[in-house]
């Protein structure tokens, strides 16, 4: 096991160096998920290993063991062991580079130190969203001397990356909202919760630049019945359903029937699976991919998540395609063949993209406001994307 993702415990390879450090009269490098300086400090003094090899918390962060030395820890970003864009892109000849950082292998769009300049003009800018995109603009416009408010609607931060925080063993994931409002914190920006932005506030607050980070939210696919009409069609809900505990009538229960339609091929449909099958829930993921959560295999979480699932009794169909679902009856093509099959759940979850919340930039442009959009408002992506197009946002104002 090597490059281990969040499901891996940290340290996990720890037993080796020093079983070897034992054996041989040799410096030892002990490696595998050191995520902070506490822990690589805690292995050299109980005696696993003379070095600490860290790679990924380095990549997240260059100035780690700068920080380190100077007892900044709490000032280090983290890595969140998600591999998503270290080893992932790796694994697909990419160039490297990190989904919590977003100058990581873009240091020709960045010079190395641009971001140390403050700006003889500071400006009033206010963003609407604290999900991964909002902080990241954030972040960067207050670093160059701007003064930042972020509006939240919710009354914690995180957007999505919250909700994906929730499932057991993916925790860490979180660590990407902790690391950036630590950062605002340190940079002085202003984050008011449980208020969202409209144009009034506009008008009112009067800021010199808007950039709107609103984010997505769960679609309806074409082949639902309406609910008006249909009371099974009350039991189809979103993956985000599930997991922040807004699904109708408190969701699948213990016994419970369940269909995941996976038409995104990552965490959404998995974890969700593990929750509901840890709920007691008979759980089917049906995709129309050759394989289920097929992005997993990028992160090198597929091994371990196909051990999991089938400890759980989940059950992975490929090659179905959603036609229909009325009356209780989900109807699924088998595009391979043409033939059509059916299934009876009691609830179907839906791991489907999303659609963009541009109702505000839509607005504020046809007023005139100065504004952008960054993240899922844009385009429903993943987190990277919304921390890259945060932090150019932010960097140009």
């Amino acid at each position: 096991m090597i490059e281990a993702s969040m499901h891996i415990p940290p340290g996990y390879a720890t037993f080796i160096s020093s079983a070897i450090r034992k054996a041989v009269d040799l410096p030892v490098v002990g490696v595998g998920r050191f995520k902070d300086p506490l822990q690589a400090e805690r292995a050299l003094a109980e005696g696993h290993c003379d070095l600490v090899g860290i790679v990924r918390g380095q990549i997240a962060d260059a100035d780690f063991a700068a920080k380190a030395r100077a007892g900044a820890t709490d000032d280090i970003r983290l890595c969140l062991s998600c591999n998503q864009e270290c080893v992932g892109r790796m694994g697909l000849n990419r160039w490297l580079g990190c989904i919590e950082n977003p100058r990581t292998g873009r240091e020709n769009e960045w010079r190395v130190n641009d971001h140390l300049a403050i700006t003889a003009k500071p400006k009033k800018v206010m963003i609407a969203g604290a999900g991964p995109a909002g902080l990241q603009a954030a972040i960067a416009a207050a670093r160059k001397g701007h003064q930042v408010t972020v509006y939240e609607k919710e009354t914690v931060a995180g957007g999505q990356v919250r909700i994906a925080a929730s499932v057991p063993n993916r925790a860490e994931f979180g660590d990407m909202i902790r690391n950036q409002l630590t950062e605002c914190a340190r940079l002085g920006v202003t984050i008011i919760y449980g208020s969202g932005v409209w144009p009034g506030l506009i008008e009112e607050q009067k800021p010199d630049h808007v950039i709107v980070a609103t984010g997505a939210e769960p679609s309806r696919p074409w082949w639902v019945a309406d609910p008006e009409h249909d009371e099974s069609a009350l039991r189809v809900c979103d993956v985000r359903a599930i997991l922040d505990g807004s699904a109708p009538m408190g969701g699948p229960q213990s016994g419970d029937s369940v269909v995941i339609v996976d038409e995104i091929g990552f965490h959404h449909a998995t974890s969700t699976a593990e929750v509901l099958a840890d709920r007691g829930c008979v759980v089917e993921i049906v995709t129309p991919g050759m394989v289920v959560g097929q992005d997993l295999g990028i992160t090198l979480d597929m091994e371990n998540w196909w051990i999991r699932a089938g400890a759980k009794g989940i059950v992975q169909t490929t090659d179905l395609v959603p036609m229909g679902f009325a009356n209780g009856e989900l109807t699924l093509l088998h595009h391979p063949t043409g033939i059509n099959q059916t299934r009876h759940p009691e609830w179907v979850v839906l791991a489907v993209p999303p659609n963009p919340v541009e109702w505000l930039y839509n607005d504020l442009k046809n007023a005139g406001v100065s504004v952008e959009r960054v993240g899922d408002c844009v385009a429903p992506r993943r987190a990277h994307a919304a921390v890259v197009e945060g932090e150019r946002a932010g960097s140009s104002v």
